[in-house]
């Protein structure tokens, strides 16, 4: 069975996932390595237990998640991968990151689309690639059904949500992709975000204030008239 590694990298505190597919190779979900030091940790992880990624895998585009894709293309010869609804997020990086004072390395050129038509192979595991628009246009999630848990990205946080004030982001979308993509998983699936701690379906089905089972969230209410 796959086993998954998470990293905080960067001044966003950003979670940088590290997928080890068991036979030496890795897929790099989310890479917010953003200097030397968070480089070399990220690198000597992957020398200590003999793995070499092989893939680079984005839920989304915004800057916090792409910081270290430059570093990630020039090491191991990886294009990132995204939703094509997420190229103009993707473009729209570096000019974030000059808007936030953070350095970045050039962003490398792109891999092939993600499709939800198409699992990622890790191996001999296989990711289902979810649709979840709403904190980005082209955003989506990573869900392993044998391990019971998803790589979320910044679509459903403990507690909490994506931000939905940013270019391209869609609040009733981010209601939507949760109700109808992540709250239809088994309560005991474990999500793992692009900040924070872990969490699972049921926790959040049951306490979110912004988006629960109930329909009693927040957002939900502001926008209910529009399912």
């Amino acid at each position: 069975m796959i086993e998954l590694h998470t990293f905080t990298f960067n001044p966003f505190s950003e979670q940088t996932y590290l997928i080890d597919h068991g036979n030496g190779e890795a897929t790099v979900v989310d890479p917010g390595m953003s200097h030397a030091t968070e480089r070399e940790t990220f690198a000597n992880f992957c020398a200590e237990r003999s793995l070499k990624p092989v893939q680079c895998v984005l839920t989304h585009a915004h800057l916090d998640h792409v910081l270290g894709a430059g570093w990630v293309y020039d090491t191991w010869g990886l294009k990132p991968r995204l939703h094509p609804l997420d190229r103009a997020t993707y473009e729209q990086a570096p000019r974030s990151a000059a808007v936030y004072g953070v350095p970045m390395d050039p962003l490398p050129p792109l891999g092939a689309d993600l499709s939800t038509d198409e699992p990622i192979r890790c191996g001999e595991a296989e990711l289902e690639v979810r649709f979840t628009p709403g904190h980005a246009p082209g955003h989506v999630v990573l869900v392993y059904a044998p391990g019971q848990w998803v790589i979320g990205g910044d679509v459903l946080f403990q507690r909490s949500i994506g931000r939905t004030d940013l270019p391209g982001s869609h609040a009733p979308d981010l209601v939507t992709s949760i109700e109808e993509q992540l709250f239809t998983l088994p309560d005991g699936f474990e999500v793992w975000p692009g900040h924070g701690p872990s969490t699972t379906i049921g926790a959040e089905k049951a306490a979110n204030p912004f988006v629960n089972a109930a329909g009693t969230g927040m957002l939900q209410a502001e926008f209910r008239s529009g399912h």
